[in-house]
């Protein structure tokens, strides 16, 4: 499957490594409605809190070894929030998408799903929970180029950074898992 997904994109001018993993895709074709939904998750995502973090970092207001904690408690500020709005009935008011699938494998700027089912050519809005530390909502455009894999061709910067960086970890991940099977 793996090898059929690389022959795909490289049949469509892209060449990356496919990496495989497993977390649920929401989507559906693209429209102006989701456009607006598309800036709302960036705002979700990028808040003043942060912004403030950001910049303590980057003034060096923090050595190595008290970024890690300030981590966790900016995601238990985050879960506070999150505990906030459910009580208040603030939801994320996000709209509900037709279509569900599970990805079972990315590539740097594809993401292929386990089920045969997009039409070729056609432009979707996907959103989906890249599983990753802190976890956060990640919403995209892409044009499906096969029946399963979708080159994305619109996502926030921070959203692509982290969504390279989680390919790049599992790659790693895999490598060690091969060089430690190779020692045994």
């Amino acid at each position: 499957m793996k090898s059929d997904f690389m022959e795909i994109c490289k049949a469509n001018g892209i060449f990356t490594r496919i990496i495989a993993c497993g977390f649920e895709l929401f989507y559906d074709k693209a429209s102006d409605i989701y456009e607006k939904e598309y800036m709302k998750i960036a705002d979700m995502n990028a808040d003043d809190f942060e912004n403030w973090i950001e910049r303590l970092k980057s003034k060096n207001k923090f050595d190595r070894d008290n970024e890690v904690m300030l981590e966790v408690l900016t995601q238990i500020y985050y879960k506070l929030i999150s505990i906030e709005n459910f009580i208040n009935k603030r939801e994320a008011n996000l709209h509900i998408l037709g279509k569900k699938s599970s990805v079972c494998a990315l590539g740097h700027g594809i993401i292929c799903i386990d089920s045969a089912e997009l039409e070729v050519g056609a432009d979707y809005y996907m959103r989906f929970e890249l599983p990753i530390f802190p976890k956060r909502i990640i919403a995209s455009f892409g044009q499906a180029i096969s029946e399963q894999v979708i080159k994305i061709t619109k996502m926030h910067q921070k959203d692509t950074e982290d969504f390279d960086m989680y390919i790049a970890n599992k790659e790693m991940e895999n490598l060690r898992l091969k060089h430690n099977t190779k020692d045994k």
